[in-house]
This record gives structure tokens, C-alpha cells and sequence, in this order.
């Protein structure tokens, strides 16, 4: 490019014919360098205003980590960078509380437009003021004229101050925003119309912004301040508290030292000049503790014991039991001790009273010389005091009873009947009474060494109190001593000790020694006693239970026998003709030729006659035998047991039962069938019994359980398997027979009447009821033995017989 003014130098050339555009290619360059230009004069522009606002916002945020706590001057920095980056005039930052707006900061503001928000903020926004629809649209408001906006033409009071008195005409306010609720705003105005642009919009938006992050940085520094105020002051009562706390844990008998101790401490903490402790006694209040009194003050108030009552801080504290503050106590009307103030100085004065369960023991009072009332904690934490004061005589006047106790218990535990003596958790000796020393004769010199128990225990067994075995015996005795433990031991002079073990809460345990000696002769000698009377009354039972039922038995033989006498004559004349008459019907049989003479029809019903009376006869006969045998068991029944008692193989006699129960069930029903198990045992050696008796029992028994199971079997269509097994054992003195078959069962209700006589549970014509109550007599009378019953309903029934060996003297 040519530069401007200079002379082109003739060329030589060809002349040609040039393009139009060609011709105007200086004019247009010129303009392309006028638009380079402003380009870079606009980059250049933009890059210094985003330094500027670059420096603005780190200057801010700056001044925003240096001064954490004062929000003050990260405003006024924010605030004055705002509006000399956005050439505005004046602005404000305001918080919102939700309602209204509150001026915390103006910067550059007309004293007019200032007043104003003295007079009357906080101000609640119109709905549609800037303020208004920024609270409301949590957005930017930008107004590029006040004075055209409606407000202004409503006449709103603070938009008219705004623009009549402020000047101010272009408006922008950038909400701060808290988790999107408004907190605030950032407001600036320029006093000529004239908008601002983008960059100056997103400048204050990111004020705004970094304003919430000051306030909230504040807020936090504040509650971290407090926070640790607190914690200080906490951490300076807990130790007082501790040391208090401390004083009173050693000092339990020295109660002046820990009041005054505790006096001093509430002084220092609630920061008072004076404090008293009053205890009320014989109805005046003295003098127990004081700090911080004049020499003369604290005599007068020795000297001097005042009435309770609401002339005095202390008095009114302990009527209304809680704490009382006044003021000054020259101004109050019902305040009495003014002989005590004017000695002492005091005018703020605190009354605490010192309450045991609602019982009053006394009064602190805590005062100022000067007039300031003390404040909630101070009167808190000189509760806490009071408290532990109660504490503090509480624990003096327990430790002067437990004092007292334990020269009480002292006495008692020495005169105590029994020997005591308490080991600790490590198993040394602890302590121990007189009559245990005695008891064990153990030298004085010995137990002042308190020897630990295994040291102890060889002590006596060095001297013969133990037998063999010691070790066992020591470690039974030491290990699990939470574990109470009882035993007797003979001493070597023949005395019985019992000894009691018991353990003790926290570890360690006590032995209780007790001489029982003449207590085991007198149980010896009660259970000797009681012994001969429980064998005379089981004897008495016995005997008593045998009469009553050989009372039944004989009355019933008697019956019985009578009965079988009466029946017997008739019913051999019966069983007699009815033979007799068989015989001549079989007679006139023979008479064949006169019936064969006869015509057909006649000797037909001849021969039927002759068969029915043959029929008839049959079954007398068969009637009458039955009958015949009901009378000779009713006839044994009555005669009782006889028979001579023989040594008897068990289980032949057994066997041999079995076999011919089973053969006669076979001979009447020749379909029966049945299961039979033995269990004998065959080491049974010979006992004493009447065999004809017990064989009548055992074919009873046998035959009784062969009827149920085929019942059983009946009422179960073939798809039961009937058994029966027999067992024997011995028992040494005894000797055992179980009969069990798995039936029909008895029920519960007969069992109790099964041996009495003519019960029976099978259907009438079935059985006499006699067989059991001969079997029951046999065994218990005869042999004098027991026969018991169990049985389940539908699963089993079993019959035991025990046999004792000692029975009747057999024959050399």
C-alpha cells in the first residue's frame, strides 16, 4: 500500500486496458484498515474492561477472605468497584427478610434519599417497584427510566424520593440469591438516562453472588465465634466443676474445705464480689462459708444469725424454693438486712437454695457490690454449684452414718452366732469376726497377715482340718466363686462345721462357718424316728388295705359259696336227666323195626322229633357244663388260695401257661392265630411259689390278651397282625412276669374297678368278672406280690406280676 501524499515514479509499460474494480482497489483497502482498527481498539477495550472487572471481583473476593467477621467493608469495597466499573452514581445493598427490605449499606447516597431510609425502612416493596418484581421473579430488574416507569407516575414515596430528590433515573438491582430464596439485592442508579449494558448487568450479578457468599461466610464465622465462647466458658466450668467435684471426692470428713472451695468458685465464675453460705439451724440462718468479706463483715455475720423470711435474698430463695435476683437491694421495698449491707457493700445479689428432694439444707448467696444483675447462665451455673454443694453435705452426713453403721455392724458381726470370715476379689483375707477365730482357733498373728485363702486353707490342713485330696479341694473351692457353695466337714475334735460360701457384688466372696454338731444329732435321731413311723404306717396301709379286702373276699365267698350249693343239687339233676335222656333216645333209635313199619310221613316226623329233642339236649348239656364251671370258680373263689409252695422254674412255668393257652384258643377256634414273642431270661434263678396258683394267673392273663387281640382283629378286616409277648427279669429281691398283647386296650375309667369281682369289659355271656379278682388275690395275698395294669386305648395292654423273693419258707 502506498502511503498517503507520496508521488507514484513514472513507469514505462505497456499500455492496457484495466478492470473497473481494479481501478477502485485503493479506496477499498483504506476502509478495511479503518475496520481493522476499530476491531482491535474494540478487543482492546473489551480486555481491559475484563481485567478490570477480573481485578474488581478478586480485590473483592480478597477483602472477603480477610475479613471474615466484619461485613462492613467487603460491602463498602463491593459496593464502590460496582459503581465505578458501571459509571453509576449511588447504590445500596439491602436484605430481605422475606417482607421488607433493610438497608445495610449506602454508598455515595443524597443525604435526602438517606433520610428517607432512616425514617422508613425497613420498606416493604409495591408488587410492581423494581424492588417488588425482583422479590417476586428472583431475576434482575433493570429499568432504563425511573421516571417513565409506573411508579413513578403512582407516585410511590420511595420511587418519588429516588428520582425528585436522588436525581436518580437509570435503575438496576441484582437479587442475592440463597438456595434460589431472595436474601437481598445489590441496587446502583444513574442520575441521566442511560441503560446499563450486558457486562455491566453480569458485573453486579456477580457482586451480588459474592455478597451472599460474605454474608454467609460471616454468619458462619459468627456461629463458630459463639460456638467457641461457648465451648471456652463450658470447658471452664466443667473444670471448675471437676476440681470442685474432686475436692468434695477427697475431702469427705473436711466439709469446711469443700464449702469454702466451692464458694470460691462460684465467685470467680459468675464474677461476683462477695459469696455466703447460710444453713438454716434451730430457725436462723448461720454462717457455714464465705468468700470474699471484709474481715468485719464476715465477724457480723458469724455473730449475727438472721431470721428466715423475705427480708433477706436468702430467706426469700428459700420460701419460694428457686433462685431469687435483686437488683438492688437499696431499692427493694421488702429487703430488711440493711445493718449487713452497709457493713459488707453488697447491692446485686443472687439467692440459690440448696434443696435435698425438696428438703432445704441451705442457701447460697452470691453478690455484687456494684448494680448488675447476673446473667441466665450465671445463675445456672451457680445452681450447679448449689447442687454440688448439696451434694458435698449430703456425702458428710452419709459417710458420719456410715460411720457410725459400721461400728453398729461391727458389734453385731462379732456377736454373731456363726463364724465369718470375707475374702476379697484377689482371695485375700478381708475381714472376719470373733466367733470365726474361735470356732477355728486361729491366732491373732496369723490373720493379721492376711493371708490370701489358699495360704489359709493349708494352714488347716497342716493342722488335720482336711482329709485327702487337698488340691481338689482347695480348687473347688476357689474356682467359680460367683457360685454359692454349700458343705459339712468333721473337725479333728469331731465337731461338724458346715460351711457356706456366698459371693460378694464386685468380686470376692464370704464363708460362713457354723457348728452344726448337736442340729445332726437331733436330725439324726428325727430321721431315725421318722423312718420307723413311715415303715410302721406303710405296714398299717398294707395291712389295712389286706383286711378291708379279705373283709370283701370272705363276705363274697360266703355269697358265693351258698349260692354254688343252692345252684349245684339242681344243676346235677339237670346235666344228669338231660344224659339220662340222650341215652334213650339213642335207646329208641335201636328200635329201628317198629319205626320201619311205620308209614313214611309218621317216621319222618318221628325221626325229626327225636332230632330236635337230640338238639335240644345237645345244648342243655353244653348250658349246663358252663354253668358247672361258673360254679366251681365261684366255689374256688370262696375257698380261697391252697396248694404247696414249691421252688419253681419261672420260665417253664411260663412256657408251659403259654403252650396250653394257646392250644385251647386253637381247640375252640381252629382259624385263631396270633404272634407270640418270649423274652425269658434265662439266668432267672428258682422262686418260691404256689405253681397250680400262678399258672391259673398266667393262662387268666394270657387268655384275657389273646381275646383282645382277636377282637382287634376282627374290627380291623384282617389288616392287623395280632401279638402277645411274655417277658421275665429279675431284680434281685423280686422277680418279674409282663404279659403285653397289642389290642383293643382298656379304657381309662375301668381300669381302677378291673380286679374288683364280677367286672368284666367283655359282652354279657362272655366272661364271669372273676378271673382278674382271683389273679389279683393270688398274687397279692397269696404271694404277696402286686399285679398292675397299663394300656392305651387301640395300641397295647400289659400286665405286670412282681414276685418277691422272700416269700413264704419253703420246705427243707
Amino acid at each position: 500500500m502506498q502511503r498517503r501524499g507520496a508521488r507514484r515514479p513514472p513507469v514505462k509499460s505497456r499500455r492496457t486496458k484495466q478492470p473497473k474494480a481494479a481501478r477502485k482497489a485503493p479506496a477499498t483497502h483504506s476502509s478495511v484498515d479503518h475496520a481493522q482498527e476499530q476491531l482491535v481498539e474494540r478487543l482492546k477495550r473489551e480486555r481491559d474492561e475484563a481485567v478490570e472487572l477480573q481485578a474488581a471481583s478478586a480485590e473483592v473476593l480478597k477483602i472477603i477472605g480477610s475479613s471474615p467477621g466484619d461485613m462492613k467493608p467487603m460491602f463498602e469495597a463491593m459496593l464502590g468497584r460496582a459503581l465505578r466499573i458501571c459509571d453509576a452514581k449511588f447504590g445500596h445493598i439491602l436484605l430481605y427478610d422475606g417482607e421488607r427490605f433493610h438497608a445495610v449499606h449506602l454508598h455515595d447516597v443524597p443525604p435526602s434519599y438517606r433520610a428517607f431510609w432512616d425514617r422508613h425502612g425497613p420498606i416493604r416493596p409495591g408488587p410492581n417497584t423494581g424492588l417488588g418484581r425482583l422479590a417476586r421473579t428472583r431475576e434482575v430488574v433493570h429499568i432504563a427510566d425511573l421516571k417513565a416507569d409506573s411508579p413513578y407516575t403512582e407516585r410511590q414515596p420511595l420511587r418519588v424520593v429516588t428520582v425528585d430528590e436522588a436525581g436518580a433515573r437509570s435503575f438496576l438491582a441484582a437479587p442475592m440469591l440463597k438456595e434460589d430464596e431472595v436474601v437481598g439485592a445489590i441496587v446502583i442508579y444513574r442520575q441521566e438516562v442511560r441503560p446499563f449494558t450486558e457486562k455491566q448487568i453480569e458485573l453486579v450479578k456477580t457482586f451480588a453472588a459474592q455478597a451472599v457468599i460474605a454474608i454467609e461466610n460471616t454468619r458462619l464465622f459468627e456461629e463458630v465465634q459463639a460456638r467457641t465462647r461457648d465451648l471456652q466458658e463450658s470447658l471452664q466450668q466443667q473444670t471448675a466443676t471437676a476440681d470442685v467435684l474432686k475436692v468434695i471426692s477427697r475431702s469427705l470428713v473436711d466439709l469446711e474445705t469443700v464449702l469454702e472451695t466451692l464458694v470460691e468458685t462460684v465467685a470467680r465464675l459468675c464474677r461476683a464480689d462477695q459469696v455466703y453460705m447460710f444453713h438454716l439451724r434451730h430457725d436462723l440462718w448461720h454462717l457455714v462459708a464465705a468468700w470474699g468479706l471484709s474481715a468485719e463483715a464476715r465477724e457480723f455475720f458469724l455473730t449475727n444469725p438472721f431470721t428466715p423470711g423475705r427480708g433477706s435474698t436468702s430467706g426469700r430463695a428459700a420460701l419460694e424454693r428457686r433462685a431469687v435476683l435483686i437488683p438492688d437491694v437499696l431499692q427493694d421495698p421488702e429487703y430488711a438486712l440493711s445493718d449487713g449491707q452497709k457493713i459488707a457493700g453488697y447491692r446485686t445479689t443472687l439467692g440459690i437454695p440448696l434443696l435435698r428432694e425438696d428438703t432445704l439444707i441451705g442457701v447460697f448467696s452470691v453478690t455484687r457490690t456494684r448494680v448488675e444483675a447476673f446473667t441466665e447462665k450465671e445463675i445456672e451455673l451457680a445452681t450447679t454449684f448449689a447442687d454440688q454443694a448439696v451434694i458435698a453435705i449430703e456425702n458428710a452426713r452419709l459417710f458420719e452414718e456410715l460411720h457410725d453403721r459400721q461400728a453398729e455392724l461391727r458389734v453385731t458381726f462379732d456377736n454373731m452366732g456363726d463364724g465369718v470370715v470375707m475374702f476379697d476379689a484377689e482371695a485375700r483375707l478381708a475381714a472376719w469376726n470373733r466367733n470365726f477365730q474361735e470356732m477355728l482357733d486361729l491366732p491373732d498373728a496369723f490373720l493379721a497377715g492376711r493371708p490370701n485363702y489358699a495360704g489359709y486353707f493349708r494352714y488347716l490342713a497342716d493342722r488335720g482340718e482336711y482329709s485327702a485330696d487337698l488340691e481338689a479341694q482347695l480348687s473347688r473351692t476357689i474356682d467359680d466363686t460367683r457360685r454359692e457353695m454349700r458343705f459339712e466337714r468333721t473337725r479333728p475334735d469331731g465337731r461338724v462345721i458346715e460351711v457356706r460360701r456366698n459371693s460378694v457384688p464386685g468380686g470376692g466372696f464370704v464363708l460362713i462357718y457354723a457348728d452344726v454338731t448337736e442340729r445332726k444329732r437331733a436330725e439324726e435321731a428325727i430321721r431315725a424316728a421318722r423312718d420307723a413311723a413311715e415303715t410302721a404306717l406303710r405296714e398299717l396301709q398294707m395291712a389295712q388295705a389286706s383286711l378291708v379286702h379279705a373283709q370283701k373276699m370272705a363276705a363274697l365267698g360266703q355269697v358265693t359259696a351258698g349260692i354254688a350249693h343252692e345252684i349245684k343239687n339242681p344243676l346235677n339233676f339237670v346235666n344228669n336227666f338231660a344224659g339220662l335222656s340222650v341215652e334213650l333216645l339213642d335207646e329208641l333209635k335201636d328200635t329201628t323195626r317198629a319205626v320201619a313199619s311205620l308209614d313214611p310221613g309218621k317216621r319222618a316226623q318221628i325221626v325229626e322229633t327225636i332230632g330236635m329233642l337230640t338238639g335240644n339236649l345237645e345244648k342243655i348239656i353244653e348250658h349246663g357244663r358252663r354253668a358247672d364251671g361258673i360254679v366251681r370258680s365261684m366255689l374256688q373263689h370262696s375257698r380261697g388260695g391252697s396248694g404247696d409252695w414249691q421252688a419253681t422254674d419261672l420260665n417253664a412255668l411260663v412256657e408251659e401257661a403259654l403252650n396250653l393257652a394257646y392250644h385251647g384258643a386253637r381247640a375252640q377256634d381252629p382259624n385263631f392265630d396270633i404272634k407270640l414273642e418270649h423274652d425269658l431270661e434265662r439266668s432267672l434263678a428258682p422262686v418260691g411259689v404256689v405253681p397250680q396258683e400262678l399258672t391259673r394267673v398266667l393262662l387268666n392273663l394270657i387268655g384275657n390278651g389273646f381275646y383282645a387281640a382277636s377282637k382287634r382283629s376282627r374290627d380291623n378286616d384282617g389288616t392287623y397282625s395280632p401279638a402277645l409277648k411274655v417277658m421275665t427279669r429279675e431284680f434281685g429281691e423280686s422277680v418279674e412276669v409282663r404279659v403285653r398283647d397289642n389290642g383293643i386296650g382298656i379304657p381309662p375309667e375301668d381300669r381302677d374297678k378291673l380286679f374288683q369281682p364280677f367286672f368284666t369289659t367283655k359282652p354279657t355271656g362272655e366272661g364271669t368278672g372273676l378271673g382278674l379278682s382271683i389273679s389279683y388275690e393270688i398274687i397279692t395275698q397269696q404271694h404277696g406280690g402286686t399285679l398292675t395294669v397299663d394300656s392305651e386305648v387301640g395300641d397295647f395292654t400289659e400286665f405286670t406280676i412282681r414276685l418277691p423273693r422272700r416269700g413264704r419258707a419253703l420246705p427243707g
